[in-house]
């Protein structure tokens, strides 16, 4: 036994000596920051769709992907919920909805929906507010009948009225039940005051649902679903060149025809401060500041997206993370967020503390996102946040049916066929000058909409200490 427990101690000796000179450089690669990690530059080419488009003007991405024996239809609709008429928002989104539960014309909704179910089959279809959109989702033996069924919902919606009936109740209840949750009211005011007096600000309620009709539906659809309005993405186990002849045929009856899409005026931005308060007695507050930004197609686009992320987009290791959460420990959470749309862009910060801190957040975020432009991001920040977002970039590519929709939203957005392409190259030629002039020209919280949800006598200070607020009532829910 004596023996055993020796030699076990030598071979422990020699091998622990034989590996000692490499510990301690694993030691310490293991007790580096994961800001002062160094990894190889990934190699990536994104790939590439196949562009058509059919006789009647309809345009589709193909990329064929043969691992499963599965087929993926996406739909992107020149509509959106910008479209709805005044007094009528909601329409959109119900128009969207009914068309997939109110049937076609010669397909009664209950038939569609036993046959999606037999054929485990999906079709749906959303609205957003600067588009709409839908998918098919089909195994490869089934597309033929799965098909034809996507088309019809797609052209000839009949609307069902007990169907629509089932909808406004729905989105009545949904408007009655909006004022629960905090983040979404912080969400909803902040959409209404950054858009006043532009459509984008409008949102739904209980008498605008009320006095949708379904003629409503049917006017809406044939005034923007057209042949030359949509675009359709193809993915998974199909070949082409049979595609093209199977769309033409399902597609064919739906002629061209020249549609106008009504134009929105872009929302202007506001040159001062702003603040609201919607109380609520919670123990929590909510608290979103922001103001407009750039459009993507900006040329500071790439440098404020990387000044974003270092900022409060980055997570863990951002300013906003950094400072509110971890080194003054009052946030549950704390980032922000930047969207580079078409025409404008939206930047804002989100934060989530006690009542009695609230007025310390808000300061301490007025502080941070201004102090952009007297402390400049360090060199060390900007290599962490490009490289990071440059490896994020690959996962959007995770499937085939990502890389068409990626596609369609370049064509449908005005961007440059290359602008996958570049997007590595532009973000990692981004340079510590160009997030200064981003920062000082981009950034403006002395001209922001500032918005909070919570309990006002809970605060340490009055909201009013910072500007004039304008106070929100909430209805509660029946």
């Amino acid at each position: 036994m004596k023996r055993r427990t020796l030699g076990f101690f030598l071979i422990l000796l020699f091998f622990l000596g034989l590996i000692g000179g490499g510990a301690n450089a694993q030691e310490d690669d293991l007790l580096k920051h994961p800001r002062d990690m160094k990894f190889p530059p990934l190699s990536f080419h994104p790939p590439k769709a196949d562009r058509t488009v059919l006789s009647n003007g309809i345009v589709v991405y193909f990329l064929e992907n043969p691992e499963l024996p599965l087929i993926r239809i996406s739909a992107l609709i020149r509509t959106g919920s910008i479209q709805d008429p005044p007094g009528k928002s909601g329409l959109a989104r119900l128009t969207a909805g009914v068309m997939r539960n109110g049937g076609a014309e010669g397909r009664p909704f209950k038939e569609i929906n036993e046959t999606l179910e037999a054929l485990a089959a999906q079709i749906e279809f959303s609205m957003e507010m600067e588009s709409g959109s839908g998918y098919l989702f089909a195994r490869k033996q089934d597309f033929p009948s799965v098909l034809p069924i996507f088309a019809d919902l797609l052209m000839w919606p009949s609307f069902d009225p007990g169907q629509l009936d089932l909808a406004k109740k729905a989105e009545i209840e949904a408007i009655r039940r909006q004022n629960d949750n905090p983040e979404e009211i912080a969400y909803r005011e902040f959409r209404r005051a950054l858009y006043r007096g532009n459509a984008r600000g409008r949102t739904p309620t209980v008498e605008s649902i009320e006095s949708i009709k379904r003629e409503d539906l049917i006017v809406f659809h044939r005034k923007y679903f057209h042949p030359t309005t949509l675009f359709l993405g193809v993915s998974g186990d199909f070949k082409k060149e049979e595609m093209i002849p199977l769309l033409e045929k399902t597609f064919g009856s739906w002629n061209r025809s020249l549609v106008e899409i009504p134009a929105i005026d872009l929302p202007s931005p506001q040159g001062e401060k702003s603040i609201y308060l919607a109380p609520k007695d919670i123990p929590a507050s909510t608290i979103l500041l922001g103001h407009l930004s750039l459009p993507q197609s900006h040329p500071d686009y790439f440098p404020f997206k990387v000044l974003n992320f270092i900022l409060g987009g980055g997570g863990f290791n951002s300013r906003l993370t950094q400072e509110v959460r971890s080194n003054r420990g009052l946030a549950y959470s704390v980032g922000s967020f930047y969207s580079g749309r078409v025409g404008y862009g939206v930047f804002g910060a989100l934060c989530q503390t006690q009542a009695a801190t609230t007025h310390q957040a808000i300061s301490l975020l007025y502080e941070i996102i201004g102090g952009m432009k007297d402390k400049p991001p360090t060199p060390e920040e900007v290599e962490w946040a490009k490289s990071t977002l440059i490896n994020q970039f690959i996962f959007s590519f995770s499937s085939s049916a990502a890389v068409v929709g990626q596609q369609m939203r370049l064509e449908y957005d005005g961007l440059s066929d290359d602008y996958l392409e570049k997007y590595r190259e532009r973000v990692a030629s981004v340079t510590v000058a160009d997030l200064e002039r981003a920062a000082r020209e981009h950034l403006h919280p002395e001209k922001s909409v500032l918005v909070v949800v919570g309990r006002e006598e809970g605060f340490e200070k009055p909201l009013s200490s910072f500007g004039t607020v304008t106070r929100i009532e909430l209805k509660s829910s029946p």
